[in-house]
């Protein structure tokens, strides 16, 4: 599998893009930062959009992708990209943004082709797309937050994607509870360790925090570290230096590339 990251940074300041992940050349996980990165050919290419939240920084992308696709699925009579949620993500996305008050409901026009579609999918049950296996498990973030565990057809291809998570229990239960380890996790560190509390209240980790949520898993995963709030990158990168002390792990930039 390959994981191109156009946005990965907490903040929304130049050179710092909003989270999203393209995962090989037609699946997204999240859609902050789409087409301000991705070229028109590139977007048409799309598929499938993986939502873990609806915060605007992980969604807002998928109004601007919907509106420059619109002519090519005239056209082409292409398929309508699917946005793949848990089910109450997706209320949350049709009610307070393709509602045809913030943005036009995709959904249903052109009427006879639709540019988005709907499809949701429960914690827990495994969905197959593009070659890969997609399976959801909560976060504790926002209401009804997921992370993703993807697989590929590959024995060893995986990788575990938290979204934005504050201290998760169940999320590496969900982990831990697999026949095989996932060693590749992107998961995040929004908040230096002094604003511990701050990151508590909105849900997020610290550099802290985020090495004790590790101690969950029964073994040592490969880390990317993504959301990154910019006014405290620095900070947060030197803590993390500390924290992360025997664990291999990587701060994700825009445009790196990974397989897994």
């Amino acid at each position: 599998m390959k994981l191109r990251v156009l946005g990965c940074s907490g903040s929304d300041l130049p050179g710092h893009h909003l989270t999203s992940f393209l995962v090989n050349g037609h699946i997204l996980l999240d859609a902050g930062s789409v087409t301000s990165s991705l070229s028109l050919e590139e977007q048409v290419r799309i598929t499938d959009i993986f939502v873990t939240h609806p915060h605007l920084d992980h969604i807002k992308d998928i109004l601007f992708l919907a509106d420059n696709l619109i002519e090519f699925v005239a056209q082409h009579n292409h398929p309508p990209v699917n946005l793949r949620a848990m089910p109450e993500v997706l209320d949350a996305i049709s009610t307070h943004l393709l509602n045809d008050t913030i943005w036009p409901d995709f959904t249903v026009i052109p009427a006879n082709s639709p540019v988005l579609s709907y499809a949701p999918m429960p914690a827990g049950t495994p969905v197959e797309v593009g070659g890969l296996t997609v399976t959801a498990c909560p976060v504790n973030h926002a209401k009804h937050a997921s992370g993703f565990i993807i697989h590929g057809p590959g024995e060893d291809e995986a990788f575990a994607y938290t979204g934005d998570t504050g201290p998760s229990d169940g999320w590496w239960a969900c982990l831990a509870a697999l026949d095989r380890p996932v060693k590749n996790i992107v998961t995040e560190a929004s908040f230096p360790n002094h604003l511990e509390e701050l990151a508590r209240i909105s849900k997020h980790l610290t550099p802290k925090m985020l090495r004790a949520e590790l101690a969950k898993l029964p073994y040592k995963p490969k880390v990317f570290i993504y959301h990154m709030k910019a006014p405290f990158s620095e900070q947060i990168q030197e803590e993390l230096h500390l924290a992360m002390d025997g664990y291999s792990y990587h701060l994700m930039r825009e445009e790196d590339s990974f397989e897994f």
